[in-house]
Order: structure tokens, then sequence, then C-alpha cells
């Protein structure tokens, strides 16, 4: 599945795995590179969607002061 594909919680469930597999330390470097990797780029994913989400509510928000 694709990033762009994914919501949040799928996401996150996703990092949630590649930490806890990192956090193990029984691989080899060069998995844990490749794993460090794709956890920053689900990272980045996961900020990206929660900026989106704090935009949306911040409209909402104005939008009720404004009412």
């Amino acid at each position: 599945m694709a990033k762009k594909e994914m919501t949040f919680e799928q996401a996150k469930e996703k990092l949630d795995g590649i930490v806890e597999k990192l956090s193990d330390g029984n691989l080899p470097i060069e998995e844990m590179v490749k794993l460090y990797e794709e956890g920053a780029g689900l990272s980045r994913y996961c900020l990206g969607l929660l900026a989106q989400y704090e935009g949306r509510l911040e409209k909402v928000d104005s939008s009720l002061s404004e009412a």
C-alpha cells in the first residue's frame, strides 16, 4: 500500500511496528538502515497529515468565532 493511500492510523501502526523491530536490535545493520529510512518517510507523512488536519480545525474555529 502506497503511503498516499494510507490513513494516519495505518501509517502510524506501520511506524510503530518499525520502531518495535528497531528496538529489538536483532537485525542486520543493512535491514536496520532500510527500516529507519522507511520509518523516517512514514514519520514525515504522518506529520504532513497532522498539519492538514490542524489547518482544517483552524478553519472551523475561525468560522465559529466569526458567527
